[in-house]
């Protein structure tokens, strides 16, 4: 130990004595893997240098003499060394994550260290107080009353230290005013200057249930304050920027959950704090929150840290859902794999933890989307002028330009081609257009114009021998609806047809009504061509569905949750079964 260090904390404190109990209690695999993806090598551990970009494995770290090494950037050190790089911290400030992580008092220290260190303080010393306020008979009976309308539990409470600002205007203030001067309360966020005569310090934060915001570490960095009293706004306020928070560079329950994503697991991302905390509640524990963001590439590049696939839950309306697809393109830029569990509007993981629990999440888990699917729904759900499956093209190119690895956009096209059915040379003549600046428009109308003419080709031929051979109709019926026609105009006549409406008394059937029932051919066997084209029909939609339920099975697989496939697997033999039966 240099004398520099033993100073910064102090002899009478035992700085030797606790700097050496947190490095015998910190085991620099465990600290390192919280960061970086390790596989054991022989006696050691290897992975990706979290200091520099790498496709190889170059990163060592030595468990017997606890030590780290790169041997392409040739950073190295020991565990404190790592988390002063990877946290951008002191020396000091290394040991004091590493002591809380360990469960080890940080000892106290002198006035005058520089600022970043005494805004922690102040922090740490705000997020106290606010926890006795709630545990107040009197002071947090509101904010315990709403906890508890909320489902939150105590022990919840505890472990991410929920807490309360009462009502009133200079309890905090006062209450640190003796530890923590004025300008460092204004720094660290939790108190403002009075602009009358009057003068002094008021709190940020007034009658609002509070929530640490909480680093890796274990230090609180900043809060989120939600509002107690009716009318008041704004409902959610959060610490200002300071030299320890950037809300585009952090993520909520971060530190809880970095603890239990295994080497092959996933991390979740909601959007609210209360999101987060019913998740970890209900068990779910590998859950952060963006505060109510889009994901900024900060954000991604902290995630990519902790695992490979990040799974996206926002809100199901309209703002959540626009949420999702700017995140998108921020994970996929990083080299992320993604899903996305898409809830019903008005619902959120809250609304949908409390009231079906741990098993409703499984369900809407199991059932995730991969981007495309994702994109190919919105898209076609999404308001907007024009073709609404071009602009759902368009977000796909806008996606796959973020996409800097090669195999991974081949790859993602190639799962583009299988869900919008145009071909990979087309998705990717349109991605290298838009990367030049141009517009890739051109390529993808022509695509779907082509691919329209296909479809509706056969779509056509039915609907025209069903209003020739009207009395084909009742066998047909039994084995197609409306919706196994894909061209609208199709879709609009078969609606008519099916429901007994005559197609050409109405307004979006009749075009295409007067125009199968004038291209007429003579001796044609009507009756035989409805059929067929049925029988064609029914045979596109069911290798679909095959091919929907073999990408699910292999999604499943891939995400560890495929071990038992069960009624995927055996709806897959059945569609098999029946495509065969139709070709007889």
């Amino acid at each position: 130990m240099t004398a520099s260090r033993q100073s910064q904390v102090g002899p009478s404190r035992g700085a030797d004595d606790w700097i050496e109990r947190v490095r015998a209690a910190s085991d620099i695999v465990e600290v390192v893997g919280q960061t970086v993806k390790l596989r054991r090598s022989g006696r050691n551990w290897v992975g990706l240098c979290p200091f520099h970009e790498e496709k190889t494995p170059s990163f060592s770290v030595h468990a017997e003499r606890q030590f780290f090494h790169c041997f392409s950037c040739k950073a190295g050190g020991d565990v404190f060394k790592f988390v002063q790089e990877t946290e951008k911290l002191g020396f000091l400030e290394a040991a004091e994550v590493l002591s809380r992580r360990a469960g080890i008092p940080v000892p106290e220290r002198r006035a005058g260290e520089r600022p970043g260190t005494q805004i922690r303080e102040a922090l740490e010393a705000a997020a106290t107080a606010y926890q006795q306020w709630l545990a107040d008979p009197e002071a947090g009976a509101g904010a315990r009353a709403y906890l508890e309308g909320r489902g939150i539990e105590s022990r919840t409470v505890t472990e991410f230290r929920l807490g309360v600002a009462p009502p009133g205007w200079e309890n905090l203030v006062q209450r640190l005013g003796r530890r923590f001067p004025d300008p460092l309360l204004v720094e660290a966020g939790l108190g403002a200057r009075r602009e009358s005569a009057r003068g002094g310090l008021y709190d940020r934060f007034r009658n609002r249930l509070m929530v640490p915001l909480i680093a890796p570490g274990g230090a609180v960095v900043g809060f989120g304050a939600r509002v107690l009293g009716p009318d008041e706004e704004p409902k959610y306020l959060n610490s200002p920027e300071t030299p320890l928070y950037r809300k585009g560079s952090f993520l909520y329950a971060l530190d809880a959950a970095r603890r239990h994503v295994t080497a092959d697991g996933e991390v979740v991302v909601v959007e609210g704090y209360f999101d987060a905390l019913s998740l970890h509640q209900a068990g779910v524990r590998n859950v952060v929150a963006t505060s109510g963001t889009a994901l900024t590439a900060e954000q991604a590049r902290l995630l990519s840290r902790s695992t490979s696939r990040v799974v996206l839950t926002y809100d199901g309306d309209r703002a959540g859902q626009e949420a999702m697809m700017r995140s998108l393109g921020t994970l996929l830029g990083e080299g992320l794999d993604v899903w996305v569990i898409e809830l019903p509007g008005g619902e959120d993981p809250d609304s949908l933890v409390r009231r079906r629990g741990a098993a409703g999440w499984l369900e809407v888990r199991r059932a995730a989307a991969d981007p495309l699917e994702f994109v190919q729904r919105h898209g076609l759900k999404a308001g907007g002028v024009g073709d609404p499956r071009e602009r759902a093209l368009q977000a796909v190119v806008r996606l796959a330009t973020a996409i800097g690895d090669p195999i991974r956009l081949e790859m993602f096209l190639e799962r583009a081609s299988q869900v919008f059915g145009l071909p990979e040379a087309t998705l990717r003549r349109a991605v290298s257009l838009k990367r030049a600046g141009q517009g890739a428009e051109r390529p993808l109308r022509a695509a779907l114009r082509e691919r329209s003419r296909s479809l509706s080709h056969l779509e056509r031929t039915v609907l025209q021998s069903l209003l020739h051979a009207p009395e084909a109709l009742e066998q047909v019926r039994e084995h197609l609806s409306p919706e196994d026609f894909a061209d609208p105009g199709c879709a609009a006549v078969a609606h008519c047809l099916w429901s007994g409406q005559v197609p050409s008394t109405v307004e979006d059937a009749a075009p295409l009504a007067r125009e199968l029932m004038a291209g007429t051919l003579e001796d044609t066997d009507w009756t035989r061509v409805a059929e067929e084209g049925a029988r064609a029909l029914v045979q596109r939609r069911l290798e679909g569905q095959l091919k929907n339920a073999q990408q699910r099975l292999r999604e499943l697989q891939r995400q560890g949750l495929g071990s038992d496939p069960g009624r995927l697997l055996h709806h897959s033999q059945e569609l098999a079964r029946r495509i065969k039966a139709l070709n007889r």
